[in-house]
Order: C-alpha cells, then structure tokens, then sequence
C-alpha cells in the first residue's frame, strides 16, 4: 500500500513537473516524456532528421549538417542553445518529395529559358542597332558622294561648252570618263548596300518574331505558374515537412524557419525576418536573425 501510494505521489509530481515544463519552455511539449524526465533541466527542443526523399539530391548526413547550421541562426542570434540534435527525438524533420517540388523545378528551369531568350534577346537588340547607326551613316555618305558627282557632271558640262581649244575639250572628256568611271563604281556600292539594307530588314522582322515568341513564352508561363503563396514547409507538431527548396541556403532557412514554429512562434510581416512567412528577400547565405524574430521570441516567454 505505501508503496502505491508513493507511485501515485511520484506520478503526480512527475506530471505536475511535465505541465510546469510545458508552459514555462514552450518547446518542451514536443520532446518525449522520457527525454523530460530523463533530462529534467534540460530545456532544448530535440529533434531528429527522418526521412529524405533522394529525388531531392541530398544525403541524410548533408541533411543533418544542414540542421546543424539551421541551429547556428538560432544561437548566434540569442547566444541560447535552444535546440540539440538527437538521433532517437520525437520530433521528426521529413524532406517529402511531390507535386509541389516537380512545380518549382519546373518553374525555375522556364525562368532559366526565359532569361536565356532574354538576354539572346538582347544582344539581337544591340546588334540591330549598332547594323542600323552603320547603315545610316553609308547612306548619310553615299547621298553626299552622289551630291558630289552631279555637280561635278554639271560643272564639265559648262566647261565642255565653253572650252575653245582641242585641248582643252580632251581634257574634259578625260575627266568625263574619270567621272563615269566613278560613277559606276558609286553604283556598284549602292547595289551593295541596298542588299546590305534588305538583309537588315530580315533580321529585324526576324528580331520582332523573337520577341513575339518571347513574350508567348512569358504568356504561357504566366499561366502555367500563376502567382501564388509557396510555403516550403509546416510544423505539424510531431513532425516538420519540408516539400520544397531551392538549394542549400534556402533549406537552411527553412529548417531554421520551421523550428521557429517549434519555439512557439508566430509568423512576422517583416519580409527580411526569418519568420515572414515568404521566404524571399532575406539574406539566405549569410542570414542573421533580426529584431523581428527575438521580439517574436521575447514575447513567446
């Protein structure tokens, strides 16, 4: 009998001590019992890296790693160890593979062919225009070469007339004949350049055919990929899933963002916070967490 009732005294307190963790250390709710128990002073979330689906290209040990710096964020910015990594947590960190993925690998491979017909696009622009400034500046210098010549054919022809002497009129005809000859070799460059202009005219009913296209392809992708909140992840209590990253940093931030709803915390409309709920405009490489994030944290406890 006493030793019943000391069991039921125990179990009392132990649930009492359960409940005072909870509501003094939010994230104490999400351990397993025998980790509270076990460690009753310790007040670090644990958690574990389950499963990851290889159609994402990471290891679980890349994963892990990336947790590992996840946790960084959170200890530089409140010099506190909130969380600790423990193979055998309850709470579990899934990278799922679906829809959601396909969608955004298929979304920035478009990008990736956008910004390439953008920038051929471009270079097409600039190349035109440089062809167009070569052509005017021809056409400027054939105008004034053929305005050159007929006052040249004008002023033999008075001479001509005026001349007295054979000689005179011989000369004439030689600078007649210089001056055809000029004159042939000033249609010749004419002929040249009208082909020259034809073949500009090509490409730039070409160059506005590209940029048709181009625009349809940035039509179709509009329709394909409409604008839309894509969050990464959720926290589900026991578990977190990610199902959506882009590379490496933006998985970091993500897990880092995720454990933050582990902490209790709500999301914040500062888009360079780690707890906006977009992830965007922050520094991915080298975040750092801002007043935003620990004012969320102060007011959690």
């Amino acid at each position: 009998m006493i030793m019943h009732r000391l069991g039921l005294i125990l179990l009392f307190l132990a649930l009492l001590w359960l409940s005072y963790q909870s509501h003094a250390h939010y994230q104490l709710r999400y351990n397993a019992w025998s980790d509270r128990l076990l460690h009753p002073f310790d007040q670090r979330l644990r958690f574990k890296i389950g499963n990851v689906d290889p159609r994402f290209g990471l290891t679980h040990e890349q994963v892990i790693q990336l947790s590992q710096e996840a946790l960084t964020i959170w200890h530089q910015g409140t010099q506190q160890n909130l969380f600790v990594y423990d193979p055998n947590a309850k709470l579990s960190i899934e990278l799922i593979y679906d829809q959601r993925q396909q969608d955004a690998e298929a979304l920035k491979q478009t990008q990736q062919k956008l910004d390439h017909s953008r920038n051929q696009t471009g270079r097409s622009s600039d190349n035109i225009e440089q062809a167009r400034a070569q052509l005017e500046f021809h056409q400027q210098r054939l105008t004034q070469q053929k305005q050159q010549l007929e006052a040249e054919y004008q002023r033999l022809q008075i001479q001509f007339a005026e001349a007295r002497s054979p000689a005179q009129q011989q000369s004439l005809r030689d600078q007649q004949q210089q001056l055809q000859l000029r004159a042939s070799q000033f249609e010749q460059e004419i002929a040249y350049y009208q082909q020259q202009n034809q073949k500009f005219n090509q490409q730039v009913d070409q160059h506005n055919l590209n940029i048709q296209q181009f625009n349809q392809q940035i039509i179709q992708a509009q329709q394909r990929f409409p604008a839309r909140e894509f969050h990464k992840g959720v926290f589900m209590g026991d578990k977190i899933e990610i199902y959506q990253f882009d590379g490496r940093d933006d998985l970091r931030l993500t897990i880092a963002h995720e454990l933050g709803h582990a902490l209790g915390l709500a999301h914040h409309n500062d888009p360079q916070a780690l707890m906006y709920p977009m992830l965007g405009e922050q520094d991915l490489e080298h975040f750092r967490l801002k007043a935003a994030d620990l004012q969320l944290l102060a007011a959690r406890q």
